[in-house]
């Protein structure tokens, strides 16, 4: 391949040979095409070689599986299967190996069919006026006479014209600045699925209070959007190409949901190839153990990483069945900027084209990683040795070389991919904090028995300061009524900064939120909102008696760290140290403050938050001893907001 050697079969890899005997010549196939849109904007549509296949009406593929595939149990290769004209063609495949945005390409052999061995590259090179020079390179090697007759016309002239007419339709759509194939085939819409369609978008506009303009746009995408499109939907990305709030899509999404149009899965994400494994219908079938077959590597699922949430139409409105017509190529994990193959002892530099960001190269078998940084300003190259680990941050140009070296004796698949992970994914984490979803899903549990670590989550416990004096004063119904009514604006409150309120204990709750100074806003408008109850707004639809809408005094606490998801009681909740510390710290409360850890004081947003002089907020540490932690001694932050130093609150 350009600059860096074609494609080549790693020396681990052992495939079988074509039965036939009489070897046939190779047959080379090199098409050259000049389009006016940059590498880099073509990229997302000639490198997605699961539309391009389709686009191109080639047919759909299955991998066999690895029980039933020799080559399934061989590093880099995997057994796939075609039919073609009622012929069933079956083929081992290398890993495909590219350098975003410049080149890919693949390696197969197979093992029926007209074809007996192939290698594929398709090269995008600048040029000067900002355009592409587009090499489109193919090396097949007959398995028979017929074969050897039949590709220079099936090849050569019909599959040539198909891949030209599609390569000019992708420089259209990515002058345009689109990044993913318009090419769509004519969706097939179930029986009253427009009417269906209308019908719900009057109930979600009218019932569920959503956006018109929103709403037109989903029921939009369902029906005209492709296959392909549809069978995994992820709202914060598709928030992003609409250019709408990702709050408002995903609430969208939950209610659609409910109302019939929309089915959920939960997605176990592979922390390597970041490809979704075993989709759940429902968050019972999501286990804290699984298995990625691409990598061959078993690993632990966790809330905040691992499991996210996506959709596809109802059946009632559209079947999409799961078709692949690829199951490689750099689209499938687009975090991976480079991956190739190094012989034993090779060595190969790859021109770099990155943004600014951290970086991470690694490789199947080889125990060393190394994280690097790409920083404008920084070395032309950057040599990596795989076999040798690194203690600091190496760091290379955007436009430099990064050099690999494999000293092993055996071949290897370096990798080379980008070490954030894209906030495009509604993780279980953050979907499950939300309090639409516990109030629309509240039968979305783990199974019993199960415990999946959520990562780090802001946890808030609350409670009313002397509740129990408030009871024997006014009595059990005056009191319970002012109750229920603090629970509809803590509600409020909670649901306004995207948390969740987990339960409820008598007079205090326990709630979730996916950040800190979420959890900070949302309790400082509680306080000041049970306070002066009457001043609050509460949610369309919520009223409240009158009688009820005297002052209380909320005392809260609130603290970040990793706990465990699990099922109690039917209800998705939290535990761990974590939990039991923040429910500690809420006893430190006044009522006319808020106590933070030390945690949270830290965090970024907070510090920022608590500093901006339009909060009126003074901040003081102090230190504290908590019950249940023995002799262990913390530092607490005290929140005071100057409008409740008067102190309007009861009690």
């Amino acid at each position: 391949m350009n600059g860096a050697g074609r494609v080549g079969r790693a020396s681990t890899v052992v495939l079988r040979s074509y039965p036939h005997a009489v070897p046939h010549p190779e047959q080379h196939f090199h098409w050259v095409l000049e389009l006016r849109a940059p590498p880099a904007a073509l990229w997302p549509l000639v490198s997605n070689t699961d539309r391009f296949n389709r686009d191109c009406g080639y047919p759909a593929v299955t991998v066999v599986p690895a029980a039933a595939n020799p080559a399934g149990k061989v590093t880099n290769a995997r057994r796939l299967r075609a039919t073609v004209m009622g012929v069933v063609i079956e083929w081992d495949e290398l890993a495909f190996e590219w350098l975003a945005p410049f080149r890919y390409g693949v390696e197969r052999t197979y093992h029926s069919g007209p074809v007996a061995r192939m290698v594929m590259t398709c090269a995008l090179d600048p040029r000067a006026d900002g355009g592409t020079t587009l090499t489109y390179d193919m090396r097949l090697t007959p398995a028979s006479l017929l074969g050897r007759l039949a590709l220079p016309f099936s090849i050569g002239k019909k599959a040539r014209a198909t891949t030209e007419q599609v390569y000019r339709k992708y420089d259209q759509f990515a002058l345009a600045g689109r990044r993913a194939s318009q090419l769509a085939q004519k969706p097939r819409m179930a029986a009253g699925a427009v009417d269906r369609l209308a019908t719900a978008a009057r109930a979600l506009a009218a019932e569920a209070g959503q956006p018109a303009r929103l709403v037109e746009k989903l029921t939009g995408h369902l029906a005209l959007a492709d296959d392909l499109a549809l069978t995994r939907i992820r709202p914060h990305a598709l928030a992003d190409d609409w250019g709408t709030p990702r709050r408002d899509t995903l609430q969208l999404f939950l209610h659609a949901t409910r109302a019939g149009l929309l089915d959920f899965s939960w997605d176990v994400i592979c922390p390597h190839c970041r490809g979704a494994q075993a989709p759940q219908g429902a968050l019972a079938g999501v286990t804290a153990l699984a298995h990625c077959e691409s990598c061959n590597v078993d690993f632990t699922a966790s809330f905040d990483q691992s499991v996210e949430l996506t959709f596809t139409p109802n059946a009632a409105v559209r079947s999409i069945p799961r078709v692949d017509y690829c199951v490689g190529g750099p689209q499938v994990t687009p975090h991976i900027v480079a991956q190739q193959s190094l012989p034993p002892g090779g060595r190969r530099v790859l021109p770099l084209a990155l943004e600014a960001g951290r970086y991470r190269v690694r490789a199947a078998g080889v125990a060393a990683q190394h994280i690097f940084r790409v920083t404008p300003g920084a070395a032309a190259t950057l040599r990596l040795d795989l076999g040798v680990g690194h203690a600091t941050e190496p760091a290379v140009a955007p436009d430099g070389g990064l050099e690999l070296v494999n000293p092993a004796g055996d071949a290897c698949l370096a990798i080379v991919e980008r070490v954030a992970w894209s906030d495009q994914a509604v993780t279980a984490a953050e979907v499950t904090s939300l309090q639409l979803f516990r109030d629309l899903f509240s039968r979305e549990v783990l199974r019993p028995g199960a415990q999946l670590s959520v990562g780090t989550m802001t946890v808030v416990f609350t409670d009313l300061k002397n509740s129990t004096q408030l009871y024997r004063e006014i009595g059990d119904a005056p009191a319970f009524g002012r109750v229920l009514t603090h629970f509809e604006i803590l509600k409020a409150a909670v649901a306004a900064e995207d948390g969740g309120i987990v339960k409820t204990m008598g007079d205090a709750i326990m709630a979730v939120f996916p950040r800190p100074v979420a959890a900070l806003r949302a309790m400082a408008r509680a306080q000041r909102g049970l306070a002066n109850p009457a001043a609050f707004t509460l949610p369309a639809g919520v009223t409240v008696p009158p009688s009820s809408l005297r002052p209380l005094a909320l005392k809260a606490g609130i603290h970040c760290g990793p706990c465990l998801a699990i099922n109690q009681n039917d209800r998705l909740d939290y535990f761990g140290t974590t939990v039991n510390l923040t429910a500690r710290l809420c006893g430190l409360c006044t009522g006319a403050d808020l106590v933070l850890s030390a945690a949270v004081r830290a965090d970024a947003e907070v510090a920022a938050h608590l500093a901006d002089p339009a909060e009126r907020l003074t901040v003081a540490p102090e230190p504290a001893r908590l019950k249940g932690f023995g002799d262990e001694a913390f530092e607490v932050w005290r929140v005071v907001e100057k409008r409740l130093k008067d102190g309007r609150a009861e009690g």
